[in-house]
């Protein structure tokens, strides 16, 4: 689904906290409420935060949305960070400034940047201020750890495994994955009788997408990367060309394995190793210290009275005004709000202006969105990414827990941000979308006409990949062609897989690469073709046949298939041609852009001769 309004995704508690604190960090004092440096004082304040074609979007519209969809994480956020604070200040913890500023030196060299360069990165990618990232995140990682200081512990068998992970011998296994056992069975029968069809036999029977199109071929797998122990056990004592015995992996879910080739480790120094295992002790316990953290909370959590006022009616109406109590400290309800505009006011405002543009283009259209085209749309979505139910209908419950994570709590906000926008714009072009004869032809023969199988060798360097080319055109077999590729491809998949990439279909997107896919013969090997910045040769091994002959039989499903596809790119043309035409003036980021018919007429007045 393509999605108009960015997804917000809210921070969880364990390490992200939003909540800017005036009594120091670096002194260690005692969160005061009355000095917290987040301005509440709404005479002092912008009211107006944009204006669209002459329309305004408020301040107060905007805290209602930002506490309507982040109020209850920022809330749980700022209760933890004064648990933390008062925590540290019983047990006499200070964390000073010096410490925060060793720390973000500590994480800029880790990534070779200057402190000065990694501060402006991290903020620009986090979007928030240096004070957010030092006061709420850099402080509340150093007031964790030593809290946590005595709970967490690296054992030298746990730096050993995570090291034979990164360094250690890999293994390259092909899959067939079944739902039977007893076609399970069958399987492997078919593959020991025929052990060098085993991918031809992943490709037709093998019941995972992921892997079926590579003939089962797996990335390498290492040792202790979380597969199940006999798994691991049986893959690391396979060798090249044998096959494994059927095994359950899940319920109703068994495998089938080749070993493909193995990998052998990389032998470090003994200075490198000592540097290794300096890293990994960092990086274990970090991720030891969110296990950590987790526990600290409910521990903090246990010793406090905690009352969430804001999301109970009856509290609210007792406490006007009142966000949360913890003990006898009051979180104002103004406070909180104006903590989420802080954190989520640009994503929250951008919404808000698109979603003015496109009720100012229904209006204008005297088109409404119904109740009924949401539901549509939700139903269009749901069956698209494949949710249906054993019977084969649209499982939509299935769907929304998928979309919302589980949390019933977010569907308006699915329908708000996503479904809504997605609905007005699909109004706004119904009338301008339309499936031609060459669009039916051209979508038959790029689904199911006949596809190419090849190995692939990507390259970003022109030379480098003539080179390559004159290598394999002096060898032109699959395995040395393959050899090539997983040493000089840059392209993750074919580099993994020794060139092996989905088939290429005709009418993809890439014309040049298709006819000269189309043009190879089988053992024939591709000049050298550019793909925007990209450079690619190709293995041809062979022609598929069409997956369907009868275009009567598809021509329902296909038609409607192209009209969807043809409409979401008409959706964001006109989206775009809507954001191009207007006058938007955002007062928070101090922007402003005239309409196209302001900017048309500043132009011809420009262009008159001066009397």
């Amino acid at each position: 689904m393509t999605h108009l309004f960015p997804r917000l995704f809210v921070a969880t508690l364990a390490i992200t906290f939003s909540l800017a604190l005036t009594a120091s960090p670096s002194q260690g004092q005692q969160f005061d409420p009355a000095q917290n440096p987040v301005n509440t004082n709404a005479d002092q304040q912008m009211q107006v935060l944009a204006v669209i074609n002459g329309e305004q979007i408020t301040r107060h519209t905007l805290a209602e949305e930002c506490l309507r969809r982040y109020g209850k994480t920022v809330l749980e956020n700022i209760v933890n960070k004064i648990l933390v604070l008062n925590e540290c200040q019983r047990r006499g913890i200070v964390i000073t400034e010096r410490d925060i500023n060793d720390e973000i030196l500590n994480h800029a060299k880790a990534v070779g940047l200057s402190g000065e360069r990694y501060m402006e990165t991290i903020c620009s990618r986090r979007n928030i201020t240096a004070d957010q990232y030092k006061n709420d995140i850099v402080w509340m990682q150093l007031a964790l750890r030593r809290l946590a200081q005595g709970q967490i512990e690296v054992t030298p068998r746990e730096i050993d495994e995570q090291i034979e992970f990164e360094y250690g011998p890999k293994v390259q296994v092909r899959e067939i994955v079944s739902d039977s056992r007893e076609e399970a069975e069958q399987l492997l029968k078919m593959a020991m009788a025929n052990p060098e069809q085993f991918g031809d036999l992943a490709k037709r029977y093998s019941k995972n997408p992921a892997s079926q199109a590579m003939k089962g071929l797996l990335p390498p797998v290492a040792l202790h990367s979380g597969a199940p122990k006999n798994i691991e056990r049986m893959i690391f004592s396979m060798t090249p060309g044998q096959i494994s015995e059927v095994m359950e992996i899940a319920p109703n879910q068994y495998v089938i394995l080749q070993c493909e080739r193995l990998f052998p480790g990389i032998q470090l120094t003994e200075q490198q190793l000592a540097m290794e295992k300096e890293k990994l002790v960092s990086k274990i316990s970090e991720i030891k210290l969110a296990d950590a953290a987790t526990d600290l909370f409910k521990q903090l959590q246990d010793t406090v009275s905690i009352t969430n006022v804001m999301n109970d009616p009856e509290l609210s109406k007792q406490h006007p005004g009142i966000a949360a109590k913890v003990d006898n400290y009051e979180i104002p309800l103004r406070m909180l709000a104006e903590e989420c505009i802080a954190r989520f006011a640009n994503d929250m405002l951008e919404i808000e202006i698109n979603r003015a543009l496109l009720l100012q283009a229904l209006k204008q259209s005297g088109q409404q969105v119904t109740r009924e085209d949401i539901d549509n749309e939700i139903i269009r979505a749901a069956e698209s990414f494949g949710y249906l139910t054993a019977q084969g209908e649209v499982d939509i419950q299935a769907w929304l827990n998928y979309t919302t994570n589980n949390d019933a709590s977010k569907i308006d906000f699915y329908i708000e941000d996503e479904v809504w926008p997605t609905c007005a714009l699909k109004k706004l072009v119904a009338n301008r979308v339309s499936v031609t004869d060459d669009d039916m032809q051209k979508g038959f023969e790029a689904n199911f006409g006949p596809q190419v199988e090849v190995l692939a060798i990507v390259l970003n360097d022109h030379r480098r990949a003539l080179t390559v080319w004159n290598m394999a055109s002096g060898n032109p077999t699959e395995e040395f062609f393959g050899k090539l590729a997983a040493q000089y491809s840059i392209e993750d998949a074919s580099r993994a897989n020794n060139g092996l990439v989905p088939p290429i279909q005709k009418h993809g997107g890439r014309p040049e690469l298709e006819r000269e896919a189309f043009s190879l013969k089988v053992g024939e090997i591709s000049k050298v073709v550019q793909v925007d910045q990209y450079y690619i040769i190709l293995y041809c091994m062979g022609h598929t046949e069409p997956k369907v002959f009868d275009f009567d039989a598809v021509r329902d499903t296909l038609r409607s298939d192209i009209l969807e596809k043809k409409t979401r790119i008409a959706m964001n043309e006109t989206f775009l041609k809507l954001r191009d035409d207007a006058q938007i003036d955002n007062y928070l980021t101090g922007t402003s852009q005239a309409s196209r018919a302001q900017r048309m007429a500043a132009q011809n007045q420009e262009g008159r001769p001066q009397r």
